[in-house]
């Protein structure tokens, strides 16, 4: 079999999160005195954690950056977001199949996302009941994809090399980790990036739908 470990991105990739990520957003800003923004725009702010995601909203309007504002705009999404992040979300149409496969076929399934620890459990677990073997978040000290550390602790943890693993994600920060970690990658195009976009950005391997994904895999 060509890899041990299959590790996953998150949102775009496992879960169609977008809505309640946008809805989140959009809430937070109407708290503090701004405009909603619509969802096309908010898809391209999303992969590099939450204070990113936040810090394009606010660049994109108002138009400046104001770390007061950020970090209201943080606590208070943060707030809305944990109370509210499964009112739309769920699987891509055939990701819980795909898993099942993978992990009868003998693999180790992860989970490494720059979304907040506490709700990237709360739906791996829900969406997902023990069908992962590691799962990680971001947390305080721990640097954001792609940045390597999470992934490589990850490959600690499960006892696999990276070159035994493949990373499988939407966005050019997914390329970007992988890379840095030593392993493959296998870029999707039912995510928050268009595969024009993967491709400029480097994308070596881009799957079309789950159904195809074990294909790259085993």
């Amino acid at each position: 079999m060509r890899y041990s470990a299959v590790l996953f991105d998150l949102d775009g990739t496992l879960l169609d999160t977008i809505d309640d990520l946008a809805g989140a957003l959009n809430a937070a800003r109407v708290m503090n005195g701004l405009p909603t923004q619509d969802l096309a725009l908010i898809k391209s702010f999303i992969g590099n954690g939450r204070r990113r995601l936040i810090e394009r909203s606010l660049t994109d309007n108002p138009g400046t950056f104001d770390d007061a504002l950020a970090d209201k705009l943080i606590a208070d999404h943060i707030r809305y977001y944990n109370s509210h992040c499964m009112v739309t979300t769920k699987p891509f149409d055939g990701i819980e199949e795909l898993i099942m496969r993978l992990r009868s076929d003998g693999l180790k399934i992860c989970c490494i996302t720059n979304k907040d620890d506490e709700p990237a459990q709360v739906l791996i677990s829900h969406f997902f009941p023990d069908m992962f073997d590691y799962v990680a978040g971001s947390m305080a000290g721990v640097e954001f994809k792609p940045d390597p550390g999470t992934v490589l602790k990850c490959c600690d943890s499960i006892g696999v090399t990276p070159d035994r693993c493949v990373y499988i994600g939407d966005s050019e920060v997914d390329i970007q980790t992988a890379a840095n970690a030593g392993m493959d990658c296998i870029s999707v195009c039912w995510g928050y990036k268009t595969r024009g976009f993967l491709e400029q950005n480097g994308a070596a391997n881009l799957c079309s739908n789950p159904v195809d994904l074990r294909r790259f895999i085993v």
